[in-house]
């Protein structure tokens, strides 16, 4: 896909992305040649695809490719080869479940390694537990039905239809207005729209106000979120986290694979798309304020010393210069 100012994205030609490609190769081979880089770090080959690693690697450049999505930018039958990339060509991936993705599609992964994207704690660290009086919930996020912000309604609907106290916040803009629509029509028709309030796209200030006077974090989504920043940045902020159990968001919370004797740790985990579960486990928080208090807790102490922005950039530069020292070496 291109984008061309107004006229928004269009289909390339086949003959347009050659030509595309071709710029790209020349303009790569007139950069390697003006700074040949010790090691280099890849990022999304979504619109590159593996031309471009073939063509560090046959610079002798060794490359750490950070997989940020379920697959790499490119078809398993088209991961680069030889000897040269077999040894540093390396896949470094954000969640263990992505790179159980990889190995289950055909990549190679014996040397990846998982490090997860580090979040700016320091911004959004509180001292003080928001207070757990009732429930207060926030979703933040796309409101788009991938993100499961229809289940998230659905649980407010029986929580309501229990008796149970909360107040709920959904913030966050979206693609599709007409599902907002809907959300909003849910809430008033079921009679819960003094109960929970729409606040549309915030800033990241707006988020650290609105996590001043919450103390729940829902992350609901049908689809397999490769891994959630933002659910780090609710957890050190002192909210409790509960997330779906898809993709590698639930990594944040459980401190290892599988979560039937971890669950309740740091956080708490309901079964993606199913609102009843979703709501048993937020009322599960009431029942509990002692677990509940001290979940958090150990979410937030999990939270700063696991998923910090230095300490994913230390282990970046512990893994290039492995890579480095590994070239030098031969």
């Amino acid at each position: 896909m291109g984008n061309l100012g107004n006229q928004g994205s269009r289909s390339l030609s086949r003959s347009l992305w050659g030509t595309i490609a071709i710029q790209n190769y020349h303009a790569l081979a007139q950069e390697l040649q003006l700074f040949t880089p010790d090691v280099c770090l890849a990022g999304n080959l979504d619109f590159l695809g593996s031309a471009v690693a073939e063509q560090i690697l046959a610079a002798g450049i060794p490359i750490a490719h950070y997989v940020m999505n379920g697959q790499p930018g490119y078809p398993s039958d088209l991961v680069p080869s030889g000897d040269f990339a077999k040894n540093f060509y390396q896949y470094i991936t954000v969640s263990d479940w992505i790179c159980r993705n990889l190995t289950d599609n055909g990549y190679p992964t014996t040397t990846a390694q998982t490090i997860y994207p580090g979040a700016e704690v320091e911004q959004f660290y509180q001292a003080e537990l928001p207070p757990r009086d009732q429930l207060r919930i926030v979703y933040a996020g796309l409101v788009m039905h991938y993100k499961g912000t229809d289940v998230l309604t659905e649980a407010l609907y029986l929580l309501h239809q229990e008796g149970i106290d909360f107040t709920a916040t959904i913030a966050g803009g979206s693609l599709t207005p007409d599902f907002v629509d809907l959300l909003k029509d849910f809430i008033n028709e079921e009679g819960l729209a003094e109960k929970v309030q729409f606040t549309g796209l915030l800033d990241r200030q707006g988020l650290r106000e609105l996590y001043k006077t919450h103390n729940v974090w829902v992350l609901p989504s049908r689809f397999n979120e490769p891994f959630s920043i933002g659910l780090v940045e609710a957890m050190v902020a002192g909210l409790t986290i509960v997330a779906s159990d898809t993709g590698g968001s639930p990594e944040a919370i459980l401190p290892q694979e599988g979560y039937a004797n971890e669950h309740r740790l740091s956080g708490l985990i309901f079964e993606s798309e199913n609102a009843l579960d979703l709501a048993d486990n937020l009322s599960f928080l009431t029942l509990n304020p002692d677990q509940w208090e001290a979940m958090t807790r150990r979410g937030q102490q999990r939270g700063l010393t696991e998923f910090s922005r230095t300490r994913t950039i230390e282990q970046l530069e512990a893994l290039l210069q492995k890579l480095h020292l590994a070239k030098q070496a031969l």
